[in-house]
This record gives structure tokens, C-alpha cells and sequence, in this order.
């Protein structure tokens, strides 16, 4: 089958070591996250964000099959893009824990049973491997799909900023900072609302429950403009040159090493937990972030 045979000559390629890599770098995440859910199931989360991350890395919107996707390229006979195609070399490298625990969880079932459910069990393990791996592979090519993306955004808000800049040196070039001081006022409130007042019954905790609802996805709007306004600052050639994978980068971080200890922990709401170090890592982002700007390029 083509699609296995590229994908075991990707393994090997030169050009994805990089993805093996970062694949290999998932492992331990992926032991941990899914040592309470293991063997029945496994958690993605570590390979997704590895595909997002080589994604990003091999995302080339330039190249001749740059657009072309794995059901595209499996539909006409081309190649997926790198991009794509690194994202699932870092799954299937990802997926390293999952076989052996696979493969030693239906070996013991298959003991506990007996006649015709054993052979079964016994004969539905060449099956169960690949599909595991497949399932690790697509986490990490959704993921690639997502670091693509944001590939091709960086480009296109690079390409908008040197426009800008041309047509108004002096000025400002970008209006997505009042994005991010709108959450550095609405975080805070929302927090000390939820957790200083918290209000248990009523009006009162309906507000709390609306106002988290509210703040979770602002605050991926304000992740987004954040970084929009440092490859836009950062383009202009300014006084100031952002580093936006730091600004960005460390709320993310946050948000997997809180999950990680929660799950360690055994918490009863380790993505909760994580949310909550996201938004409060991403209020201090916001605010040296901001500082900074006013500092250099005058605004806020």
C-alpha cells in the first residue's frame, strides 16, 4: 500500500529527523497522561501538540504540493505536503508506547478467556496495532494541519505588515494590542468574581458560569492577537522586535505542565486545571507584553 510504504520511507528520511524527534519527545507525556486510562485508552494530547509544532516547522505554502492533504494526495497519487506528512511521521513515532501496551493488555485478555473468545482476541491483535498507531498518527497530522495554518497566517500577516509599514512608516501599524489590554481588564475580574466572591446559588453563580464561558475563548482571541501584533511589530522593522513564540509560547506551556502535575496528581479536572494556569499565565504575558510596547513603540 503506498500510503505505508511513504510513511515507512518518511521514518528514515533525512528531511524528517526533526519530526522523529519531536516525536520521540512526546513519549514520557504521553506515559504520564495516560497512565490512569491505559491500556483501554490513550491520550493524544502530547502528539497533537507535536504535530502542531512540525507542522509549523515544514509548513512551506510555496511548495508545489504545499496545499495537497493526505485525502487529497491518497484521492490523485501525489504526495501530501512535508508539513502534513511530518505531522504523521511524529505520531507514528509518538505512538511507541501505546503498541507494546496494546499488545501486552489483549495477550493477558486473551489468557482470561477461553474456546472461541480467545482465538478471537488472539487473532484481532494484527488488527488493534495498526489501528492504534493510525489513531496517533491522525492526532498528529490534525495537529500539522493546525501548525500549517499557522504557517501560512505568519506569512500572510508578515506580508500585510511590510505593507503597512511602507505606506506609513511613522504610524501604527497595528490595532490588535486593544484585544490583549481587553483581557488583561477582563481576566482578573472574572477571576476574583469566580473565586474571591464565589457566588454558590442564584443569579449570582449563573453570572460566574456565563463569565467563564466568556473568558475562556477570549482569552484564545487575545492568544491570537498577541500574536498577531508582535509579527506585525516585529515586521515593521520597529525600535522594538518582539519575540512572539516567548509571549505565546509560555501561556502554552503553562497550560501542558499544569495538566501534566494535575494528571500526576490524579485531579478530577486535569484540562481545568490547565485552562486556569493558561489564563493566568497569559494575564502576565499580556501585561510585560504590553509594558514593553508602551515602553518602545509608544502605545498603548
Amino acid at each position: 500500500m503506498p500510503p505505508i510504504r511513504n510513511t515507512l520511507a518518511d521514518l528514515t528520511a533525512e528531511r524528517f529527523r526533526t519530526a522523529v524527534l519531536v516525536g520521540l519527545a512526546t513519549i514520557p507525556f504521553t506515559v504520564a497522561l495516560s497512565w490512569e486510562s491505559a491500556p483501554t485508552s490513550f491520550s493524544g494530547t502530547a502528539v497533537f501538540a507535536a504535530g502542531c509544532l512540525v507542522g509549523y516547522r515544514y509548513g512551506d505554502r510555496s511548495a508545489e504540493n504545499g496545499d495537497v492533504g493526505p485525502l487529497e494526495g491518497y484521492r490523485y497519487g501525489k504526495r501530501p505536503a512535508a508539513s502534513h506528512r511530518a505531522g504523521v511521521v511524529a505520531g507514528v513515532v509518538g505512538s511507541l508506547p501505546a503498541v507494546p501496551w496494546s499488545i501486552a493488555h489483549m495477550l493477558d485478555l486473551a489468557r482470561s478467556l477461553s474456546g472461541w473468545r480467545a482465538v478471537i482476541t488472539a487473532v484481532s491483535l494484527p488488527v488493534a496495532v495498526p489501528i492504534v498507531v493510525g489513531l496517533f498518527a491522525l492526532s498528529g497530522a490534525i495537529g500539522a494541519y493546525v501548525g500549517d495554518w499557522v504557517a501560512a497566517r505568519v506569512d500572510r500577516t508578515r506580508d500585510r505588515a511590510r505593507s503597512r509599514a511602507d505606506a506609513d512608516p511613522g504610524g501604527d501599524v497595528s490595532g490588535w494590542w486593544r484585544w490583549v489590554a481587553a483581557y488583561i481588564l477582563l481576566a482578573p475580574a472574572v477571576l476574583l468574581y469566580v473565586f474571591a466572591v464565589q457566588p454558590d446559588s442564584g443569579i449570582g453563580f449563573a453570572v460566574s458560569v456565563l463569565a467563564l464561558f466568556v473568558l475562556v475563548p477570549f482569552s484564545v482571541a487575545a492568544v491570537v492577537a498577541l500574536f498577531e501584533d508582535a509579527v506585525i511589530l516585529q515586521e515593521a522593522r520597529r525600535d522594538w522586535v518582539p519575540n512572539y513564540w516567548v509571549y505565546v509560547g509560555a501561556p502554552l506551556g503553562v497550560y501542558a505542565l499544569v495538566s501534566l502535575v494535575a494528571t500526576v496528581l490524579e485531579s478530577a479536572n486535569p484540562s481545568g486545571d490547565g485552562i486556569y494556569g493558561f489564563v493566568v499565565a497569559l494575564w502576565l504575558s499580556s501585561v510585560v507584553y504590553l509594558h514593553s510596547r508602551r515602553r518602545h513603540v509608544g502605545t498603548p
